[in-house]
């Protein structure tokens, strides 16, 4: 009867056990995903601002060329070779430097709450 009586009470506290585990389970991936959602949409929108400056400015920076050179295509012209070759830079240089910068910041905003023992 005391056998039985111990048995139980160990089998309640594994299922208690298994119960906050998975409860600590759900609750940190709420977490990590809320966490990655606010990052994204925050990052999204700063991504989207900084990419209508950087249009406009191009826009005012061909515009201003143009004036400059009397000639309503070639300010155009020069801020598309600009890109261009910024492109092509980037481009050689993504391997190497870029690629892995950027999967270093994604892995450290994963891993940023774990705690290695």
């Amino acid at each position: 009867m005391e056998e039985e009586f111990e048995q139980q009470k160990i089998i309640d506290k594994v299922t208690e056990y298994i119960k906050v585990r998975t409860e600590l389970t759900v609750l940190k991936t709420v977490d990590k995903g809320s966490q990655l959602f606010a990052n994204l949409l925050a990052n999204g929108l700063v991504l989207i601002l900084t990419t209508l400056a950087f249009l406009f400015g191009s826009l005012a920076l061909g515009f201003y060329l143009s004036e400059v050179l009397n000639n309503s295509y070639g300010g155009f012209l020069i801020v598309a070779g600009i890109y261009l070759l910024l492109a092509f830079i980037l481009n050689s240089l993504k391997d190497k430097y870029l690629e892995k910068k950027i999967i270093n910041i994604l892995i450290e905003k994963i891993f940023r709450d774990r705690k290695w023992e």
